[in-house]
């Protein structure tokens, strides 16, 4: 994978997957916990990279847990967006699947709350059309949809986690007016140093085929 730059359109390109990606660049996490049983491969074709495997449920847990596939590194200016959409360029054989998420860190993110695996990143899920299946489709991901504050149950902002030795579980909170603090900033998309893409929360199998990964308008 490359990064990339703005265009005429001042489409700004993060990610470009196709001839030449290097696989050493990305990693796959899976079920990190102990018993987990989700899996998933990450490989290329001449145009894209396809994320594939199956998201399970977490004995211990009770829930679906996730698989991930990820970067860290430097990545253009997108702060010119902060009012517009994450693009992702996709097709997928399940488009019906409803766990995939996407996420990107930044310099000088806030600390969400709770104990967190791995760094802070900005996290919202996304929905594919059913055309998906035959084309490429331009996905948007708002970034007004994108939260700090996740959950490591569900990856959402809107449910609170189990409690546990009779504490309340931790209520997590969506980007909005009441909750400014777990918004993404100009600042955020002017220091991009990660991006995943996340299957997670949803049993099921899944696979998605990744061309780009851009910033413009809504």
């Amino acid at each position: 994978a490359t990064g990339g730059s703005g265009s005429a359109s001042g489409i700004v390109t993060l990610v470009s997957f196709g001839s030449g990606a290097s696989a050493h660049s990305w990693s796959v996490t899976n079920d990190p916990v102990m018993g987990g049983r989700s899996r998933s491969i990450l490989r290329w074709t001449p145009a894209a990279a396809v994320f594939e495997g199956t998201c399970a449920v977490v004995p211990f847990l009770r829930a679906p847990g996730f698989c991930k596939m990820g970067t860290r590194g430097t990545f253009p200016d997108a702060s010119a967006w902060i009012d517009g959409a994450l693009h992702l360029t996709v097709k997928s054989t399940t488009p019906a699947y409803r766990g995939f998420k996407v996420d990107f860190s930044a310099k000088g993110m806030p600390k969400p709350q709770g104990s967190r695996h791995g760094y802070p990143a900005f996290k919202a899920a996304f929905v594919l059309p059913p055309s998906a299946s035959s084309e490429y489709v331009t996905v948007r991901v708002p970034f007004s949809t994108f939260s700090v504050d996740t959950s490591e149950y569900t990856g959402r902002c809107d449910t609170t986690d189990p409690g546990y030795y009779g504490r309340p579980g931790l209520h997590h909170h969506c980007c909005s007016a009441a909750h400014p603090e777990v918004c993404p900033a100009a600042a955020h998309l002017s220091s991009l140093t990660g991006v995943q893409v996340w299957a997670e929360g949803v049993e099921g199998d899944f696979e998605l085929e990744i061309a780009t990964i851009q910033a413009g308008p809504l």
